[in-house]
């Protein structure tokens, strides 16, 4: 039918009143062709199975003649007067490949870059290929430089900040650039950063690079069916990584007078770039969020093989030094973070969603100042783990690596058997089953209980409000078990002096380690008539209890009054998914906002916040964010109780309903003692709060000299 259709063509194409529809005509013969014309067969290997590299070959030679026969087809760039980043295309008669990688290139990244793209002497269609492109830099070289020799060439007319060195055979994903740029400028400590890179069928190519001490090299994670698990998802500090998708500094690149010719034509002189960098005192690290597919050959052969074998030995030689401190035994495990700090393992509820409450902006905290410590963090969230995006990259952005979704908990501990120094298990409910287990896993782990709250009292003042109190037999077995869990850990963490003095009075002798809420005063906290409406910031579900009890009974019994004596005050509420009794508390008196992720407008609008507490434990989130916000308070004595706040200086403190409404008009109408407690909020804050004083408690409660101590027997 093709031949028939072909033979119409020839005899009536010159035929005068056809001329002006023949551009229609060609259109029609071409679509029949490309729907009638067989493709190839997939190539088999020698065990018959289709090759799924040939498969990719096949379509990739497909799309350039499909672009190459259309006249108008064009690869346009974003053009950078001053660009960020210099991206660098080496290729070598691999046309194909290379419309694939600039395609993906010009539609997925975005800001500050120019594409340098040097063609060695190709022989095939990449000159016809590269005369379609738009806004790049062209370099057409008159011989094939080879790898090393050809993209120093190509670098020396780069005008970026950094240089991202990108093979021909990739095809690269949403945001990639961006990623690796971000790292950068955030990290004066970094010389280069590499992407994640995936095989074109799916299997993880590498997440970093490994060393060997013999000095051959490793991806981590290479064949992993599943790319996106959590282990291979957080930033770490690498030996190197794959010249395939590499950001480098610029001036660092030049200094070491780039890939070194050593190697020429290719192979080590990625590796090599690497741990001259790191010699200089500058970080090699791994951006997962940055990922990019990679046409790679997996098994080395022919020539490949010979240039690795040749080059071996010059590695190994130059190197000599550093591959000696390598450990022969040190496990993939140990080898995929080059940090010196501890390995620790943190487990708790959730992933740490400081939205969430339920302690969980305080353990994002110690997560956070973990890392910044230089210690290799591992979180595990034991109640639900459910993912919350945005924490999640925060988190792996800061070299944390943490577990979400769908994981096996059995398999991660004991495939890390001995691997963690520190284990911190936070809450009781954890503690007592997770405690024990740890011992026997991770037999030399400095073992730590984090309270976040002193359970037992909780429940014995929820029982006195509730008009329900507990038998002498159920408070002291809740007690008894509460003290069994500290007496199984090596120490006790707890969120203040008030919860340790209680600890401490049972267990004399005991280690108990104060870490509370770090967080920065507002210095610049608006004043008194910049400011109206009520405050109340807490978790509203049906799961958190205390907070629900105690706006309830304030939404009923003390803001009808206090709105009728303060017209035009608003009651401003903001908690996620309210439940059922808040809603109807709220009615239409008062303004429920729910989430919100940045409270700080809400905090410099409002004249008053209010923490009505009536039972719970630890200290609350909202009054220690209102003081170092600068918003005077209105607490109840058990809120202020957690602080250690008595006396009413700080913060004004009302035991009843009726007190509630006095001292919430009194506050809010009279500036100078609005003004008195806000200097007096800031104050505590900057003494008790300061992040820099709580990091400073947890190094000491992490560092190896206490650790070295407790094992010297």
């Amino acid at each position: 039918m093709t031949g028939v259709f072909q033979k119409a063509y020839s005899k009536l194409k010159h035929l005068e009143f056809l001329q002006p529809i023949k551009p229609a005509w060609r259109n029609l013969r071409r679509w029949f062709i490309a729907r009638t014309t067989p493709l190839p067969k997939a190539p088999k290997n020698k065990h018959g199975n289709t090759d799924q590299g040939d498969i990719l070959d096949t379509y990739f030679q497909h799309k350039l003649e499909a672009f190459l026969s259309h006249k108008k087809s064009r690869i346009s760039f974003e053009s950078a007067p001053a660009p960020l980043v210099s991206i660098i295309v080496l290729t070598y008669n691999k046309a194909a490949l290379l419309l694939e990688c600039l395609q993906s290139v010009a539609n997925h990244t975005h800001g500050s870059f120019e594409i340098i793209i040097a063609d060695n002497a190709s022989s095939d269609r990449t000159h016809e290929l590269l005369d379609r492109v738009e806004n790049a830099i062209i370099l057409r070289n008159s011989e094939n430089l080879d790898f090393i020799r050809g993209n120093n060439a190509a670098s020396k007319h780069a005008r970026g900040k950094y240089l991202l060195f990108l093979n021909h055979d990739t095809s690269v994903l949403p945001g990639w650039c961006e990623e690796l740029s971000q790292l950068m400028e955030t990290r004066d400590d970094v010389g280069a950063v590499g992407s994640k890179l995936i095989h074109m069928d799916g299997r993880l190519q590498e997440s970093g690079c490994l060393v060997r001490r013999d000095g051959s090299t490793w991806g981590y994670g290479r064949s992993n069916p599943n790319p996106g698990a959590c282990e291979f998802n957080h930033v770490r500090e690498v030996d190197f990584c794959s010249g395939a998708a590499l950001m480098v500094r610029t001036d660092l690149f030049r200094t070491l007078n780039g890939f070194d010719e050593r190697y020429n034509p290719a192979y080590f002189e990625d590796v090599d770039l690497c741990m001259s960098i790191k010699r200089l005192g500058y970080k090699v690290l791994v951006q997962p969020h940055s990922a990019v597919l990679h046409r790679e050959n997996g098994n080395l052969s022919g020539r490949a093989f010979k240039l690795c074998q040749t080059n071996a030995p010059i590695f190994k030689a130059k190197f000599e030094k550093e591959l000696s401190l390598i450990k022969d035994e040190e496990s993939t495990i140990h080898a995929r973070d080059k940090k010196m700090g501890r390995n620790i393992l943190v487990m708790d509820d959730y992933v740490p969603d400081p939205s969430r409450g339920a302690g969980m902006p305080r353990t994002r905290k110690i997560l956070l100042d973990l890392a910044t410590l230089g210690h290799k963090v591992t979180y595990i969230p034991l109640s639900d783990p459910a993912t919350h995006p945005e924490t999640v990259k925060e988190l792996q952005l800061q070299g944390i690596e943490i577990f979400h979704g769908s994981f096996d908990l059995q398999g991660i501990l004991e495939g890390r058997r001995g691997f963690y120094d520190t284990v911190i298990v936070c809450k009781p409910h954890h503690a007592e089953p997770m405690l024990w287990r740890m011992r026997k896993l991770f037999p030399k782990a400095h073992l730590i209980y984090d309270t976040e709250a002193i359970i037992f009292q909780r429940e014995l003042d929820r029982a006195l409000i509730e008009g329900k109190p507990l038998a002498s037999d159920q408070l002291s077995d809740l007690k008894n078990r509460e003290f069994a869990i500290m007496k199984q850990a090596d120490t006790v963490l707890v969120v203040s002096e008030a919860d340790g003095k209680t600890v401490l009075d049972d267990l004399p002798g005991k280690k108990v380690v104060v870490y509370g809420h770090p967080m920065e005063t507002n210095e610049e906290a608006p004043g008194f008539h910049a400011r109206k409406n009520l405050l109340f910031v807490g978790g509203l579900t049906d799961a958190h209890a205390p907070n629900v009890d105690a706006l309830e009974l304030f939404l009923k019994e003390s803001w009808p009054e206090i709105s009728a004596r303060l017209p035009g005050c608003k009651m401003i509420i903001v908690g996620a998914n309210p439940c059922k009794r808040i809603i109807a508390a709220a009615g239409n008196t008062a303004q429920l906002l729910g989430r919100v992720e940045d409270l700080q407008p809400l905090y410099d609008q409002a004249r008053v916040v209010v923490c009505p507490l009536r039972f719970g434990a630890g200290i609350p989130l909202k009054l220690a964010e209102s003081m170092a916000h600068g918003v005077p308070s209105v607490a109840s004595p058990l809120a202020a109780k957690g602080f250690g706040i008595q006396d009413g200086s700080v913060v004004a403190i009302a035991d009843d309903s009726q007190s509630f409404v006095n001292e919430v008009v009194h506050l809010y109408s009279n500036q100078d003692a609005w003004e008195h407690r806000q200097i007096k909020s800031l104050g505590f804050a900057r003494e008790h709060f300061s992040p820099m004083v709580l990091r400073k408690e947890l190094a000491k409660l992490i560092s190896p000299a206490q650790l070295i101590e407790k094992f010297a027997a």
